[in-house]
């Protein structure tokens, strides 16, 4: 980093659905180095959970909803960016000293850091400080098996954060470890990133803003970050090695996010018992077509929210603290394959499943 570099330090938080950001981000914000940082969450239904969990963390905040910013969502993006520095400096809002960009767990590093340079205020007030890439110990290899944007996060990562290590074994984090780095050897980077573990999203942030630290250390200063992707016709940047084969690239595959965003309303206040079935049912009738569902719901017992992440078998039930309101909506943003089987659309409009969270 070079100190005489004015400009407001950004860090880009991504990984695959269900991968602990938020968890670790609302960590943060309660820790010196974010206490007063700005925010700007990327969601991809039109109803946001992010948000809403981290609200009251900080007073600077935007939402970049119903798209994904690497993708569609990019003017979203650097309007909202333009917006906080101009509220930053007309004093409408507190002075942050640094920004968090929380992506949607399908966003691919390269395209969110090029609309830092898709303006001359953009590049004029805003760096790249860093990437962080969050990983689930639970779910590593199928996510990254399955899922080409976990690749693209992992390959473009300044600092790794393997999450949820409490729910695996010593031996099965040990092993994790050494096929993440195996496999980020295949991918010839240049400088590999700084592996850090989390349990119970307790990493700190100044753990992370060291590793970062000595990242850039490492590293021969420049202009602009570089990311290891290629620029397609078919959707911005995507991940693989020269002269690799790609569907993509290619033209036998139209995008590179196979992925919709749902709203699933639950309005008849059924009990949790019925509400926990009810998710079951959809997981077991949608399998790997469902990637995402999280969302809050009233029932009899009392206000709770629910998560399930990818490849895991259970929810994540637990009380909701935060206030509801008039407009507060009660239900799951629900992420599923835009390729579904005919089995699971007829499922999914039974249950009262639209497109739109309207």
């Amino acid at each position: 980093m070079n100190p005489l570099d004015k400009r407001i330090p950004v860090y880009l938080l991504t990984g695959y659905l269900g991968s602990g950001k938020t968890s670790l981000l609302k960590a943060w914000l309660g820790q010196d180095a974010f206490k007063d940082a700005a925010l700007v969450i990327n969601e991809l239904g039109e109803v946001g959970l992010d948000n809403q969990l981290l609200s009251g963390a900080t007073e600077s905040a935007a939402l970049v909803a119903s798209a994904c910013v690497c993708c569609t969502g990019l003017p979203g993006l650097a309007e909202a960016l333009e917006d906080l520095f101009w509220a930053r400096l007309e004093r409408r809002m507190p002075r942050f000293p640094n920004l968090v960009i929380e992506t949607t767990g399908l966003a691919e590093p390269g395209p969110v850091a090029e609309a830092l340079r898709s303006s001359d205020l953009l590049k004029e007030r805003y760096r790249l400080a860093g990437v962080i890439t969050c990983l689930s110990a639970s779910t590593a290899d199928a996510v990254l098996k399955q899922h080409a944007e976990a690749r693209a996060q992992l390959a473009d990562a300044d600092v790794l954060v393997i999450t949820k290590t409490d729910l695996v074994s010593d031996d099965h984090l040990a092993a994790l470890t050494l096929r993440v780095q195996h496999q980020l050897a295949h991918l010839e980077l240049e400088h590999a990133p700084h592996l850090l573990t989390s349990a119970q999203a307790r990493l700190s942030a100044d753990d992370v803003l060291a590793s970062l630290a000595l990242r850039a250390a490492s590293q021969a200063p420049g202009p602009f970050r570089e990311f290891k992707a290629v620029t397609t016709l078919a959707h911005g940047l995507h991940l693989h090695r020269p002269g690799e084969h790609c569907d993509i690239c290619e033209g036998t595959r139209a995008s590179a996010h196979a992925a919709q965003a749902l709203w699933w309303p639950l309005v008849a206040l059924p009990s949790l018992a019925e509400v926990c079935e009810q998710v079951q049912a959809l997981q077991s009738t949608l399998g790997s077509e469902l990637l995402r569902l999280k969302g809050r719901v009233q029932t009899p017992e009392g206000a709770h929210v629910i998560q399930l992440a990818p490849f895991e078998t259970h929810a994540e039930v637990c009380q909701d603290e935060l206030p509801w309101s008039d407009t507060t909506r009660s239900g799951f943003t629900v992420i599923v394959s835009s390729h579904l089987s005919a089995a699971s659309a007829q499922w999914l409009t039974q249950h009262g499943m639209s497109s739109l969270a309207a």
